[in-house]
């Protein structure tokens, strides 16, 4: 009885650390933001941080440009070229703006449902 109890709350922790993805709260990454759309538009940073294009609701916003946060790199963004800026919004920290070649553009954190 001991034993089967033992194995039940090793199988509970193994699943609980499971990555979030849809149906899961939190941020996802590359791998999972690819496997549900593989034609994303999306940006990673250097820290892991996976932001998506797309979600009518950010177009919606006023937003204003607040720091500047990084420089895009080669590899790094699916659809953005290499030399744009990114901004992080001053209103919503999880929205980014990307400027480049006068083209203006907003991500959002990506996170599952």
């Amino acid at each position: 009885m001991k034993r089967i109890l033992v194995t039940g709350m090793v199988v509970i922790v193994l699943l609980s650390s499971c990555s979030p993805g849809t149906g899961e709260g939190g941020q996802l990454d590359r791998r999972q933001v690819l496997s549900m759309n593989p034609d994303a538009d999306f940006v990673e940073l250097e820290n892991g941080n996976v932001y998506t294009h797309g979600a009518e609701w950010i177009s919606e916003k006023k937003l204003t440009k607040g720091e500047e946060i990084a420089i895009v790199e080669e590899g790094m963004a699916s659809d953005l070229p290499p030399g744009t800026i990114l901004y992080e919004s001053k209103e919503i920290p999880a929205i980014l703006i990307a400027e480049y070649g006068g083209i203006t553009k907003r991500y959002h954190l990506a996170m599952g449902e």
